[in-house]
């Protein structure tokens, strides 16, 4: 079953396209613009100014950052313990609230453009994003001590669910879920462009493969977006927002790797003639993933799918393209 998101592309010019890629899974906005600019960018020799680049990378981490902490708090309700649900869904809204004063858009869609953005980061907005963090990090490390302090959540999540390090590898799982069975697998380290070739994430393992394993990193990821962030909005260059972004020569050919919050997300497009797209391909993470989950919940009580459902999270959307 499909939308027919990658046909519809073939009827789209390439300034045209944005607004649809960014529309793939809304969830992962941010990523799926990136991967299809990237992607035109790498087909038309486009050199994306530093500062866009890491605006980019601003807005991908803080799509990361509300995306984790709303799974940690939904698969805790699924182990019925909703407090921390309700406690989770309030520190993402905050996040995307912010977003809306800052970006203009609560997800932050429509602002990766091909060359690059097209909305920029004053300093005192720089200096509230920093405050807001502080702030951010005191409540969710309370949040954390609750999970961490709660046994009857705890006996929910480890254990249940396991997806063994050998058959992620087997399987070729990709993301949190490739991370929470060993794999050393994260596309901003092995496909690194700026600013991840200067401020390199911590690849976050965990080695059980269980839904407990999974939401730690989640946990441990928030951590290390909150660092990225601080050291982006430090070493935030100066210049332009964007570089002019030709039609890629008929035929040319360009791909992209970015690690949105889900997992690794691939374009390949290539070049029609007169300035048109003639195909794309998409993988979101979850066409992935998703095989896994099947394996995951084998041996589990039938209450236990729910939690090891969520702790996955696939995107309906981002996998019927």
């Amino acid at each position: 079953m499909h939308k027919g998101i990658e046909k519809r592309f073939e009827s789209m010019t390439w300034t045209d396209a944005p607004r649809l890629a960014g529309r793939v899974s809304g969830d992962t906005t941010v990523a799926h613009s990136i991967g299809y600019c990237q992607a035109l960018e790498a087909a038309s020799g486009c050199e994306v100014p530093g500062r866009a680049a890491w605006i980019r990378a601003l807005l991908l981490e803080r799509e990361r950052i509300a995306n984790h902490v709303g799974d940690i708090g939904a698969i805790s309700n699924d182990a019925a313990f909703t407090f921390l649900l309700y406690q989770t869904a309030i520190l993402r809204e905050r996040l995307i609230r912010t977003n809306l004063k800052l970006f203009g858009h609560r997800l932050t869609m429509d602002k990766v453009m091909p060359g690059g953005v097209n909305v920029d980061i004053t300093a005192d907005g720089a200096n509230q994003i920093l405050q807001e963090l502080t702030a951010f990090s005191s409540e969710f490390e309370k949040l954390v001590q609750i999970y961490e302090e709660t046994p009857s959540l705890e006996d929910r999540t480890c254990n249940a669910g396991i997806l063994s390090p050998s058959l992620a590898k087997d399987m070729g799982v990709v993301g949190v879920v490739a991370r929470a069975s060993n794999q050393l697998i994260d596309a901003r380290v092995h496909y690194s462009c700026p600013p991840y070739n200067v401020i390199a994430p911590n690849v976050i393992r965990r080695a059980d493969g269980d839904v407990n394993s999974r939401i730690w990193v989640r946990i441990d990821e928030v951590r290390d977006s909150i660092r990225l962030i601080r050291e982006i909005i430090g070493g935030l260059p100066q210049g332009p927002l964007s570089a002019p972004c030709p039609a890629p020569q008929p035929g040319a050919t360009g791909i992209s790797f970015v690690e949105g919050w889900r997992g690794e997300i691939v374009w390949w497009v290539q070049a029609g003639p007169d300035s048109a797209i003639n195909r794309v391909m998409v993988r979101d993470p979850s066409s992935v993933n998703w095989l896994a989950l099947e394996q995951a919940i084998k041996g589990n009580i039938v209450p236990d799918f729910p939690l090891c459902n969520k702790s996955f999270n696939q995107s309906y959307s981002g996998n019927d393209v």
